[in-house]
């Protein structure tokens, strides 16, 4: 299990579609969930409000919606306690993902937004990939947690954990090793080729959840291209009418995409090596920009009909 805290300065917030806050709220703490789904994420707040602000406000704000007042301060030292459902791109895959979910200590105060999530480290970087393409947090951040860790918490499947012990009790990770695959696929019944790819991926996930970073500047275009769809599908719901605010989050993700493009001339990525290598990214990247240009154009035109 990995943590990783996204923070946004208040000034920040303000160029974002989600900059209301800002203008709304002194402060607010994430206290839990009440309903976690995407597209109904229902979540208790503890609110401040900005002087001449008051819940009626929320209505506002096109991602959050607010369900009930639960507790109204006694006086102005004291806060709001509210139910709202939250409807956002970033939570929503949260909440997609079925593994990386918000934590206490998600709150907004007087420095910025500071947003924070747990879960597999696989899952966590398809959240916070998808909160940098689209926001540019100002900081991020990641720690290992340790929570007397079982087979059940294992970044590895079921199967894939049978079969990791499996090659170690035969010797397979040893040095020298005890054993050959062709030894363990014979005791298996399976093919050569088929473990030796299964421990490759093994091998894979592992090296990944050990050394994996969130803040990597580089993101795969096919990534980006599969982020790209969720924010429309996202944006897709006859409850709420977002087509403005959708088209600044694509917006948001073309100029990260183009600030990659100008770093892939610049030979800045490790890894992304070599003409054909480069060129292949760029291209993927162009026709990113390009399918986000026909999104933008669809929606614009079908608001104004």
């Amino acid at each position: 299990m990995r943590e990783v805290t996204l923070f946004w300065k208040r000034t920040r917030l303000a160029n974002l579609d989600l900059g209301g806050i800002v203008d709304i709220f002194n402060q607010l703490e994430f206290i839990s969930y009440v309903k976690r789904v995407p597209k109904d994420i229902r979540i208790i707040l503890k609110a401040n409000f900005c002087e001449g602000r008051s819940p009626k406000d929320i209505e506002d704000l096109h991602f959050l919606e607010l369900l009930e007042v639960i507790l109204e301060p006694k006086d102005n030292s004291d806060s709001y306690i509210l139910l709202v459902k939250l409807n956002h791109s970033v939570s929503n895959l949260n909440a997609r993902t079925n593994g990386t979910s918000a934590v206490p200590g998600c709150r907004l105060d007087g420095e910025g937004l500071t947003y924070i999530i747990q879960g597999p480290p696989l899952k966590l970087r398809l959240v916070s990939t998808l909160a940098r393409l689209i926001s540019q947090p100002d900081r991020i951040s990641a720690r290992s947690l340790d929570f007397n860790s079982t087979l059940d918490r294992s970044v590895l499947n079921t199967k894939q954990l049978k079969l990791a012990k499996f090659a170690y009790d035969r010797g397979y990770f040893d040095i020298p090793k005890r054993t050959r695959i062709s030894d363990l696929a014979t005791e298996i019944g399976l093919a050569r080729a088929t473990i030796s790819e299964h421990l490759a991926r093994i091998e894979s996930i592992l090296m990944d959840d050990m050394f994996s970073s969130f803040d990597e500047i580089y993101t795969d275009p096919k990534v980006v291209k599969n982020l790209i769809e969720t924010v429309v599908l996202e944006s897709e719901s006859e409850e709420l009418d977002i087509t403005d605010n959708m088209v600044q989050l694509l917006n948001n993700i073309k100029k990260s995409i183009k600030t990659q493009l100008g770093n892939l001339n610049e030979d800045l990525y490790e890894g992304i090596t070599g003409e054909e290598m480069i060129e292949l990214a760029v291209k993927e990247h162009q026709e990113n920009l390009s399918y986000i240009d026909d999104v933008i154009e669809e929606k614009l035109t079908s608001s104004s009909n």
